[in-house]
């Protein structure tokens, strides 16, 4: 018998793509398809046996005429590291191993690491230019892959050791050399999996020996509320049909060559605990050295299906501060696209805290040109925009390959445009405070502090706004501050702050 999902079985998780080799210090560099060996810069037998973490640029090709390719490899069959596409059990598979080399081998035990995603499974093999990086912790046994700083696999041995990535026989950046791990030297085996990666290099390969990344991105499961939503939908550009010799076809005719962005909502709820505060900086935050903001991916997970949304951003945040309600942040933003069936990654999700304590408003505080709104507060309402602009990614090449709606172009990149910070504050007119009735002005700072305390919930401190205060009449005479911020900082998680981070 079928059976159905339903949204309030839904699980949210979500995995921040921030960069891995952030605040790292380069040790070695390899240029691309350059036979290393294992008596120089980092690949020394003292380094083979460190942890390491690897990264470069590289085509990710959508498409593939060998049956293997090899992206890096080093060593042998003694210990080795290759990664790389190969043909398992007819589905193109993207493989990453590590550890011990011994021939036959094909899956994770005590002393190796082997890894398996099919290449339908990542978007990313596109045909364009990507960052590719990898880490071998070897004394806790660990291995991890990222695509654009999208953690793809976090694997790790029973035994939590490693013993070396390579035993130093030669190898290479974008393609193999010499001896494979897994496989007999001089086999056939062997050196099918030397074939070069046909897609183009981007970059030297950079090499950070005894270094570990701070940025797992390891999935982090949130809170929802009901209102959670996601869709994405594609282009039907429609021609006519009806020609002078055809009077009859009058009914025009579909070309769907492309998707638009996909687009998700949910509302998260402001926590006592730390957890949740990863949702404020990926809408607050630029991402380190730039001017446009981190990406994530959201995985949903229901009792028949999994959705994935990739290279979501936040277009709109919302902070909720109403009256006998907990304090809450609600989300809207957009993602290149939207995938069915995929699996839910099971390596280290993120730890959460055991307990989940929402948020009251037992404190409210409100100042416009640091004049305390002390009675009379009825409503706040705070809200962050971030204007995307996905960039075009429309090609004659692409077009002509698209067949369904796996093959469609989806959105890759965006740019943000502007960014809007603006509230409104109501308040009932008293005797003793109207003197900001129907005024207006400008350069003027503005703190607000709700939550449990003043140094827990969402605390805000911007010291360059603009108001403009209007008189609504009714029964009971009110006004309203509307406000905008009209200041540039670089760092605005320093002015919108939760629990006081």
């Amino acid at each position: 018998m079928a059976t159905y999902n339903f949204l309030k079985q839904a699980e949210v998780y979500l995995a921040p793509n921030y960069n891995v080799e952030s605040g790292m210090t380069v040790s070695d560099t390899l240029a691309p398809n350059t036979t290393v060996g294992g008596a120089v810069g980092g690949f020394t037998d003292s380094n083979r046996s460190l942890k390491v973490l690897m990264a470069g640029e590289v085509v990710l090709p959508s498409s593939f005429s060998n049956a293997q390719e090899c992206l890096f490899e080093h060593g042998g069959s003694g210990s080795g590291t290759w990664l790389g596409v190969k043909t398992l059990n007819s589905v193109l598979t993207f493989q990453m191993r590590t550890g011990s080399g011994t021939a036959g081998t094909t899956s994770t035990d005590g002393t190796r690491v082997v890894a398996n995603i099919p290449v339908s499974d990542i978007p990313e093999f596109d045909g364009k230019m990507h960052t590719v990086a990898w880490e071998l912790d070897l004394p806790n046994g660990v291995a991890k892959f990222w695509i654009d700083n999208r953690l793809l696999i976090s694997e790790v041995t029973p035994d939590g050791d490693l013993g070396a990535w390579s035993g130093g026989n030669n190898g290479a950046w974008l393609r193999g050399d010499s001896a494979i791990a897994g496989y007999t030297d001089g086999t056939q085996e062997s050196i099918d999996h030397r074939t070069a990666w046909s897609g183009q290099a981007g970059s030297d390969l950079r090499i950070y020996t005894n270094q570990t990344t701070s940025n797992n991105n390891y999935p982090l499961r949130l809170d929802v509320t009901p209102e959670l939503s996601f869709s994405q939908t594609f282009t039907d550009s429609t021609y006519a049909q009806k020609t002078i010799h055809e009077q009859h076809k009058m009914h025009e005719a579909s070309n769907i060559k492309k998707a638009n962005s996909a687009s998700f909502e949910f509302t998260v709820p402001a926590l006592t605990q730390n957890d949740l505060a990863v949702v404020k900086d990926l809408l607050v935050d630029y991402k380190t050295g730039t001017n446009t903001l981190n990406t994530f991916t959201l995985h949903i997970k229901l009792p028949n299906d999994t959705y994935r949304l990739d290279n979501c951003v936040i277009t709109n945040g919302t902070f909720i501060i109403e009256k006998l309600e907990n304090l809450k942040l609600g989300i809207q933003g957009q993602a290149s696209r939207l995938v069915k069936g995929v699996s839910l990654p099971t390596f280290g999700r993120g730890t959460r805290s055991a307990s989940r304590t929402h948020q009251r408003i037992d404190h409210l505080s409100v100042s416009i040109d640091s004049t305390p709104l002390t009675d009379g507060i009825y409503n706040v309402s705070i809200e962050l925009q971030n204007d995307i602009e996905w960039n075009p990614y429309l090609t004659v090449n692409d077009a002509l390959n698209v067949t369904n709606a796996a093959t469609s172009m989806y959105p890759s990149n965006f740019t943000l445009k502007k960014r809007v910070l603006s509230g409104s504050i109501g308040q009932y007119v008293q005797s003793d405070f109207d003197t900001d009735t129907q005024q207006w002005k400008t350069g003027v700072p503005v703190v607000i502090k709700a939550g449990e305390s003043d140094q827990q919930g969402f605390q805000f401190n911007l010291t360059n706004c603009t108001f403009t205060n209007r008189n609504n009449v009714a029964d009971v005479f009110t006004q309203s501050y509307d406000w905008k911020m009209n200041d540039n900082p670089t760092d605005l998680g320093s002015k919108i702050k939760f629990n006081n981070l």
